[in-house]
């Protein structure tokens, strides 16, 4: 078993509902392993757009997608 710890940003389009905001985050984080726990750390306004916020994420995952053993 394999345990990695992540930090990344997710984009938050405004068209998303805040109730739909935990299934993007766990649909992201599926993509790079099983996880374990993940966190909110911070949610900012994109520089990009008006429409769109940059959340960071904190997780633990289990055999992540592309570890070496």
């Amino acid at each position: 078993m394999i345990l990695k710890k992540v930090d990344f940003y997710i984009d938050w389009p405004g068209s998303k509902n805040i109730i739909h905001l935990r299934r993007l985050i766990i649909e992201n984080l599926m993509k790079k392993g099983e996880v374990i726990r993940w966190s909110i750390i911070d949610i900012k306004d994109s520089i990009e757009s008006s429409n769109l916020k940059k959340i960071r994420i904190k997780a633990v995952l289990v055999n992540p997608v592309n570890s070496k053993i």
